[in-house]
Order: C-alpha cells, then sequence, then structure tokens
C-alpha cells in the first residue's frame, strides 16, 4: 500500500499548503480551503506521517497512525459543523452548511483503507 500513502501524502501536502497560504494571506483561496494557519500545518503534519511511510519497511503503521490522524480532524471538524448548526437553530439564525464545508471532511473517506489495515493488524498482535 505504499502508493496509497504517496497518494495520501500529494494530497494532505497540497491541501495543507493552500491552507496555510491562505491564512497567511487572510483570505480563503477556494470553497473548502478555509483561511487556517493552524488547519494547515495539521494536514503537513498528517503528510509527513505518509511520507516517513513511503521510506520505512513497516509503512503499513505509518499508513494507519496517518489515517488516523486524517479520520480525527475530519469528524472533528464534522461535529464543528453540527455545532454551528445547532447554534443558528439556538439562536434563529440564517444557517448554510456549505458555508461550515471544509477539506478535512472531503478527505475522511480516504482514511477508511489505512483504518482497516491498522484494524487487521491490531487483531493479529497478542493480547
Amino acid at each position: 500500500m505504499k502508493w496509497y500513502s504517496a497518494i495520501l501524502f500529494i494530497i494532505t501536502l497540497t491541501a495543507g499548503l493552500i491552507e496555510f497560504a491562505g491564512g497567511l494571506k487572510g483570505e480563503e483561496l477556494l470553497q473548502l480551503f478555509p483561511s487556517d494557519v493552524f488547519g494547515g500545518l495539521v494536514l503537513i503534519a498528517i503528510s509527513a506521517v505518509f511520507l516517513r511511510g513511503l521510506t520505512h519497511s513497516e509503512h503499513d503503521a505509518f499508513l494507519g497512525f496517518g489515517s488516523v490522524m486524517l479520520a480525527v480532524f475530519g469528524v472533528l471538524y464534522i461535529l464543528v459543523l453540527f455545532a454551528n448548526g445547532l447554534d443558528a437553530w439556538i439562536v434563529g439564525d440564517e444557517w448554510n452548511p456549505v458555508d461550515d464545508l471544509r477539506v478535512e471532511m472531503v478527505l475522511l473517506p480516504l482514511s477508511i483503507p489505512g483504518l482497516i489495515i491498522l484494524n487487521r493488524a491490531r487483531k493479529i498482535l497478542p493480547p
């Protein structure tokens, strides 16, 4: 699965750099990429995990850990989306969920193969 790690490395690095650059510039560069310096740094850190997996003999462990990190941040931003919707409903404001979409939510399904590999490896380990 080194090829999948390489694909995830390229995607997360590109997304992280776009978010980081938008944060430094102070405006959204693209719809799904908010101007968020720290979100960009997190994606760059996740891409570094995938890159390290390409050069290491235990590449499945790095793919699994990077996928866990990607899934955690994807779920976190989905929870933020729901919280913003709940807040708008309680206050009575207009809310458009498209405005709260982030690239981490779109990348969440890409973490599933790495999570499956990690789960299979966990079942093999002794208790």
